[in-house]
């Protein structure tokens, strides 16, 4: 069954009765989306999404700093220097034209303007130093440069729009995943994630939250705990048969390592369900734990008879090849180191 059927079908359960108890949820978020504090408020008002979910208003004064640097960068062609001259109660910086004599090999300069950052209201104040018009032009680029790169740094990015979504679902529902990126959301915020799923395509088109809602039917927790059980049983007998010593396999690795995934998979939902529905799961932690031990256990065996096997494939008859009789040994054990450490990565899966 694909996603959009299985939300089909969860709306349709839900609409004849059932218990509605929250929504799945997952997001993208585009690298490039990049807005202003003020459009970010806008949007967030549009969608009726309560400000106290928005992140934090960007540090200016971290920004003048960032802008500074940027616009250095910028501006080197020009042999026009930024310099710090003061940072107490107001950052100060000077801009500084440097010329070059190539007759008598002196540097000289010249201070052009200075733009401060007063810290007690976070106001800016641009001075222009230099009134010659031959600077004029470059007075002009240098102020228009750093105003573009202020901006710049105060503006709301993609990292911002993530951490604002995880906040939300701390305080809203549980992860599905231990390292996030699907989400159970409570059914007592579905009012704040019908406004934040209409605000993130606002703010960039190729934003989206998708949403599944979960319909309770009856005592959910006694039916999902007894889903759950009966998939860990078929997994355990389809285990068994798989490693039945009266058939062989020679796929038999690539299985385990294939099921070693599917109880990941399996642990994941159980640990989930049992939060949501508030019910125990020791017994079946237990049994997955049990089940993946015997892969990992089968999988070591299969490494090991493969390094015995490759040690035993060697030739030791010195004779029969006397022209790389004193090289023998160091290659021959450089082609079976090889092999065993390659096998080992192959089971590098995280456990």
């Amino acid at each position: 069954m694909n996603t959009a059927a299985m939300i089909a079908t969860q709306q349709t359960l839900i609409d004849k009765g059932a218990e509605y108890l929250g929504d799945l949820i997952a997001w993208s978020i585009c690298a490039e989306t990049r807005l202003s504090e003020l459009t970010l408020k806008q949007a967030a008002e549009q969608v009726n999404l309560d400000f106290s979910y928005l992140p934090e208003s960007p540090n200016k004064l971290s920004a003048f700093k960032n802008a500074r640097s940027k616009t250095q960068t910028q501006l080197s062609s020009h042999n026009l220097l930024i310099r710090q001259i003061s940072n107490n109660g107001a950052l100060v910086y000077g801009f500084v034209l440097e010329n070059k004599n190539e007759k008598d090999k002196k540097l000289r300069y010249s201070q052009l303007a200075t733009y401060s950052f007063d810290k007690s209201d976070e106001s800016t104040n641009w001075n222009r130093e230099d009134w010659s018009s031959d600077c004029e032009s470059l007075i002009d680029i240098a102020r228009t440069t750093f105003d573009k790169w202020y901006r710049w740094s105060q503006e709301i990015t993609s990292k911002e729009i993530r951490a604002m979504l995880t906040e939300f679902v701390k305080r809203a529902g549980v992860p599905f995943r231990e390292k996030g990126g699907t989400y159970f959301v409570s059914r007592s915020y579905r009012v704040e994630l019908i406004a934040f799923r209409e605000l993130l395509p606002l703010i960039h088109r190729e934003n989206y939250i998708r949403w599944m809602p979960i319909a309770g039917i009856g005592d959910m927790d006694i039916i999902a705990r007894q889903s759950l059980e009966k998939e860990v049983q078929s997994m355990s007998t389809y285990l068994d048969e798989l490693l039945d010593p009266q058939k062989e396999s020679a796929t038999k690795g690539s299985t385990l390592k294939n099921q070693l995934k599917v109880y990941r998979e399996v642990e994941d939902k159980t640990k989930m369900l049992s939060e949501l529905l508030q019910f125990r799961s020791d017994g079946l932690t237990d049994k997955l734990a049990k089940l993946r031990q015997r892969c990992l256990n089968v999988l070591d065996e299969i490494a090991t008879t493969a390094s015995v096997e490759t040690t035993e494939a060697q030739p030791d008859d010195e004779e029969s090849i006397p022209e790389i009789e004193d090289a023998l040994p160091i290659e021959t054990g450089s082609v079976i180191e090889a092999k065993v450490e390659d096998i080992d990565n192959l089971f590098d899966l995280g456990f």
